[in-house]
C-alpha cells in the first residue's frame, strides 16, 4: 500500500469523526437564568451557542440530569449567561441591503415583524439592544416603557444632476436625541456618531457619565484574541508533470520519489469573537525544502536509446494562511482548517544528465532539467488536528503548482505534513 494512499484513509478516518462530533454533540450548558411571563426568575443551565445571529430558541434545565425544555421569545421575558442578557420582543426590522452593489433608489423602509430575542448591549435608565436580522444586518434598540424601538437607518441612492450618489437616513440620531435629552451637552456628540456597535455604545457611555447615572448591565466588547507557537515536523513530497507535447516526455514519464524533510516555522493565530470562539486565522511563516530525482529510459533498441537522469531540489520561505474551525472535546479541541499557502524560493536545484546512444556514439550531456521555473509557488491547503493545552498536532495536506514556467507544461507538488505545535 502507497504511503500516500494510507495517509488519504487515516486523514478521511479523522475527519469522519470529526463531522460526527460536531454535527451531534454541540450541547454548551451554561449556568444562567429565565425569567418566565409572569414574572418568576428560576436559574438552572442554558445550551447557548455564542452565534453570531441572535438566537430564535433556547433549551433551558434546572438542573444537567434533568431532560431540556425548549423556550421561545412567546414563552419567556428574558434570560441569561455569563456575560450574555436577551429580552424577548416584537420588533421592526428594516431589510434592505446595506450592499454597495445592491441599494436602490428608494429612501421608503422596507419593514418586518418580527418575534426575537434581543441582545441587550447596554441596561439601566436607558437601554441599547443589538439584533442580526435573518439578512445579516445589525439592527439597533431603544427601551420606552415596555416596547422597544427600532432605531432608524437605511443607506439609498440617488440621481443627483445625472450622478448616482449613496445616501444615508440617519433619523436615529434624532431619536437619540429625544431619548437621551436630559444630558445637555449630547447633541455635539450626536452628530458623529455611526450607526455601529462601537459609536452607539460610545454614545450612551457619555449619558451615563453626563448624567451621573448608574449602568446596570453592560455587554462586554469581545476582542480578537491571539496565540503565537511554533511548529516542526516532517513532510512528504511528490513531484509530477503532465504535458500533450512529446518533448517533455523526459519529465512526465519519471516517477520521482518521495522527499523526506522536516519544516520548522511560527505561527499566530487570531481566535474571533462569538461562536465560543471555534473560529480563528492562522498564519504561518516557515521554511521547507524538498529534493527529488528520479530517471526516465527511452528505449527504441540497443544501439539507440537516451536515459535521462533529474534532479529537482527547492527550499521555500512560506507564508500560509487558513481559516480554522475547532471544536471541544473533553479537554481536547479538534480543529479543521483550509486556506492557501504562497512559497517564495531561496534555493534551486535543476538538474539533468543524460546518456545518448546512437549505434557506435555514445554521448553525456549536463543541463538544466527545466530551463524556465518560478520562483514563486501557489497552493492550497487542508488540514485536520488537535489541541491539548499548549500542544498541538496536524495532518496536512498541500497541492502546489510547482515550479514550471511553460504554459505547455504543469508541475504540481503534492505535500503531506505531520506537525507537532506549540504555543507560548
Amino acid at each position: 500500500m502507497k504511503i500516500n494512499y494510507l495517509i488519504e484513509r487515516i486523514t478521511l478516518t479523522i475527519l469522519a469523526v470529526f463531522i460526527f462530533q460536531t454535527s451531534f454533540c454541540q450541547e454548551n450548558y451554561l449556568p444562567g437564568y429565565i425569567i418566565l411571563l409572569k414574572g418568576d426568575t428560576i436559574h438552572g443551565f442554558i445550551d447557548y451557542r455564542n452565534r453570531e445571529r441572535n438566537p430564535d430558541k433556547i433549551f433551558f434545565k434546572e438542573k444537567l440530569s434533568d431532560s431540556k425544555t425548549k423556550y421561545a421569545p412567546l414563552d419567556i421575558k428574558e434570560f441569561g449567561v455569563p456575560d450574555e442578557i436577551y429580552e424577548s420582543a416584537i420588533v421592526k426590522t428594516e431589510i434592505s441591503s446595506l450592499n454597495a452593489n445592491e441599494l436602490e433608489f428608494n429612501a421608503e423602509l422596507k419593514i418586518e415583524i418580527d418575534t426575537t430575542f434581543l441582545q441587550t448591549m447596554i441596561q439601566g435608565v436607558k437601554c441599547l439592544y443589538l439584533y442580526r436580522n435573518k439578512f445579516d444586518n445589525d439592527q439597533y434598540y431603544i427601551k420606552k416603557d415596555i416596547s422597544y424601538e427600532l432605531l432608524v437607518y437605511k443607506k439609498y441612492l440617488e440621481n443627483q444632476e445625472g450622478i448616482k450618489v449613496v445616501t444615508e437616513n440617519k433619523r436615529y440620531r434624532g431619536q437619540l436625541s429625544l431619548y437621551l435629552y436630559d444630558c445637555p451637552t449630547i447633541q455635539s456628540k450626536l452628530e458623529n456618531t455611526k450607526y455601529e456597535k462601537k459609536s452607539l455604545e460610545d454614545i450612551f457611555l457619555f449619558y451615563y457619565n453626563c448624567t451621573q447615572s448608574g449602568i446596570k448591565f453592560q455587554k462586554k466588547t469581545e476582542k480578537i484574541s491571539t496565540e503565537i507557537g511554533i511548529l516542526a515536523g516532517m513532510s512528504l513530497t511528490y513531484l509530477k508533470f503532465s504535458s500533450q507535447f512529446k518533448t517533455f516526455a523526459y519529465l512526465i514519464n519519471t516517477d520521482f520519489h518521495q522527499s523526506v524533510n522536516f519544516p520548522i516555522g511560527l505561527f499566530i493565530e487570531l481566535i474571533l469573537p462569538r461562536n465560543q470562539r471555534k473560529w480563528s486565522i492562522c498564519n504561518e511563516l516557515s521554511f521547507s525544502s524538498y529534493k527529488v530525482n528520479g530517471s526516465f529510459d527511452d528505449y527504441k533498441n540497443i544501439n539507440e536509446y537516451t536515459i535521462s537522469n533529474i534532479t529537482f531540489g527547492y527550499s521555500y520561505l512560506k507564508m500560509i494562511n487558513v481559516l480554522r474551525y475547532k471544536y471541544p472535546i473533553g479537554n481536547i479541541f479538534i480543529y479543521l482548517n483550509a486556506g492557501i499557502s504562497n512559497g517564495f524560493v531561496i534555493s534551486e536545484t535543476n538538474y539533468l544528465k543524460q546518456e545518448t546512444k546512437f549505434y557506435f556514439t555514445i554521448r553525456d550531456e549536463e543541463d538544466k532539467a527545466l530551463r524556465d521555473t518560478r520562483k514563486y509557488e501557489q497552493g492550497y491547503t487542508f488540514g485536520l488536528g488537535t489541541k491539548f493545552k499548549k500542544y498541538s498536532f496536524e495532518i496536512r495536506w498541500e497541492k502546489g503548482n510547482g515550479m514550471s514556467e511553460f504554459t505547455a507544461l504543469s508541475s504540481s507538488t503534492t505535500k503531506y505534513y505531520f506537525l507537532l505545535g506549540y504555543r507560548f
